[in-house]
């Protein structure tokens, strides 16, 4: 099924998408429901809740038949159900993130500094919270760890696992071995044994490249099913993190993407890499 947070994205963009056809703007939307037009902006970008009447009053007013209607409130109701992911009490700009990846098919992931999170061993994933030195308590650390460790449980699902396609520098994978410790060791073991899952796809971009087309930062694209929701990117920083869902900027990541994935490793030669480096530490 179908989570709440897509279901909000899907009728956010329903609604925009009618009221264009309709003929009617923002602003004129707005004053039918008697809010301002930056609620109508969030409504239609699926980040605030649909009342009911506020739904059947600007349906009406673009003039859509009562099946549309229907259509259309049986998708508030299933925005407005809470995910598994609700009960940790996650910051919104990270809960509307683990929403979306929950009803991706494929995420592709660029990590410069940092194993991907998805392939993250539970030692690491804590010490990275805590390096961030970003005023979590240790009951809200233990929270973001255990919220990850239920996101990466898709990778093992035994029906319809989730695809992860991952370019990695050699600079997260050399911090490993620059601070030798059982967290290191266990992290590029993890790492290793995902990596040979089938629905995973590991490359790592080495040193030798030198400069490459991803310095500029790390990034993140989800894929949906067909039909349900267009490739949207996160961009993740020090104290948050943000959706992309312009399509023009959407599609210039997915190239970038496709570019360090050329100058990479392939993934044979990324696993021996890895277990070179396994080797180094002991």
């Amino acid at each position: 099924m179908t989570g709440p947070t897509v279901r909000a994205r899907q009728l956010g963009i329903g609604l925009a998408r009618l009221r264009k056809d309709a003929g009617v703007t923002q602003r004129e939307a707005a004053a039918t429901i008697e809010c301002s037009q930056a609620k109508m902006a969030q409504l239609e970008a699926g980040r605030g809740p649909v009342r009911r009447p506020e739904l059947i009053v600007l349906l009406q007013h673009y003039r859509v038949d009562q099946t549309v209607i229907d259509q259309m409130d049986e998708l508030r109701l299933e925005a407005s159900k809470r995910g598994w992911w609700a009960t940790y009490g996650l910051p919104d700009w990270l809960a509307d993130y683990v929403g979306l990846e929950n009803d991706a098919t494929r995420v592709r992931s660029f990590e410069l500094e940092l194993i991907p999170g998805l392939l993250q061993v539970e030692s690491y994933i804590r010490e990275v919270h805590v390096l961030r030195g970003n005023g979590l308590s240790a009951q809200a650390i233990d929270t973001r760890v255990t919220t990850r460790l239920q996101r990466q449980a898709r990778l093992s699902a035994t029906v319809n696992p989730l695809k992860l396609s991952a370019v990695v520098s050699q600079s997260a994978l050399q911090r490993c071995i620059t601070q030798p410790d059982a967290v290191s060791a266990a992290a590029l073991r993890h790492l290793r044994d995902r990596a040979q899952l089938a629905n995973v796809q590991l490359r790592i971009l080495p040193f030798e490249f030198g400069r490459h087309s991803g310095m500029s930062g790390a990034f993140t694209l989800l894929d949906f099913p067909h039909g349900l929701l267009p490739p949207i990117a996160w961009q993740e920083y020090a104290m948050g993190g943000h959706i992309v869902d312009d399509s023009p900027v959407v599609e210039g990541l997915g190239k970038l993407y496709d570019a360090v994935c050329n100058q990479a490793l392939t993934e044979d030669e990324s696993l021996a890499l890895i277990v070179d480096l396994i080797g180094s530490i002991h």
